[in-house]
């Protein structure tokens, strides 16, 4: 399953902005169904599988659109700053809204500016949670995994910000306008272990790439989360790591 743009909803004109989505298809799908009841039990189940994100986001909090194969979690209220589905064979799809707009420096035009620790953090987190959801159906093994940073087709391009050098700004030479993907094969307990980080980190590095970067400031090569580099959310990350049971260090 490819990640299907036409899922993700269209904020009001003025609150868009680009998407990072994450699906995971397990290869062994679950010969699951929904019932009218279920999608309580599940908005319970997301509403703690997110309760911990270093930045709350409600998911789970509303009542979901309920269909055969299919549950959808989007806010009752516009802008649509998140879109969760689960759906009965043990798939999952999360997506939030990330990206300001700015002033590019270089030439004062108008960017999408993605922070590379928010791309970190939430590339993980909903690696984590669509393997969680996984195994929730009792999916074991493993999953084709996408991730996108997605633009809003505004035609403003997207580029990486971060604070390398002092000052939120630029990073990398690359600007997108376009869809950025990348995919793999994980195991889905590998994402609900110690190993999260290390299974994102080729995800996160390779969405980097498309812009330009080159490695992860924020997960190094063995898979731990360097917390320093979250510039003022050390502290938030390093209890969300903790509670996930990820290594970090400042």
């Amino acid at each position: 399953m490819m990640i299907d743009l036409g899922r993700l909803p269209t904020a009001p004109p003025g609150t868009r902005s680009p998407w990072l989505a994450v699906s995971a298809v397990p290869v062994h799908p679950a010969p699951a169904g929904f019932s009218a009841a279920s999608g309580g039990e599940l908005g319970q189940w997301v509403s703690r599988q997110v309760a911990g994100w270093p930045a709350p986001v409600p998911i789970g909090s509303e009542r979901p659109e309920t269909h055969a194969d299919k549950l959808t979690f989007t806010p009752s209220r516009p802008p649509s700053t998140y879109h969760c589905e689960l759906h009965a064979d043990g798939s999952a799809l999360g997506a939030l809204q990330v990206g300001s707009l700015r002033d590019s420096p270089p030439d004062g035009g108008q960017v999408w500016a993605v922070g590379e620790g928010a791309l970190a953090w939430i590339t993980i987190a909903l690696l984590r949670l669509t393997a969680a959801y996984g195994i929730h159906t009792g999916v074991l093994g493993g999953a084709v995994v996408e991730a996108a940073v997605i633009s809003p087709g505004d035609g403003v391009p997207m580029e990486i910000w971060n604070h390398a050098h002092g000052l939120y700004g630029p990073a990398g030479d690359r600007q997108v306008t376009e869809i950025a993907s990348a995919r793999c094969t994980a195991d889905l307990a590998t994402c609900l272990s110690p190993g999260l980080a290390a299974t994102a980190r080729p995800l996160v590095v390779d969405l980097l790439g498309r812009f330009g970067l080159s490695g992860s400031r924020h997960i190094d090569p063995a898979g731990v989360i360097q917390r320093g580099h979250f510039t003022g959310y050390d502290g938030s990350i390093h209890a969300w790591a903790d509670a996930i049971g990820v290594p970090s260090a400042p």
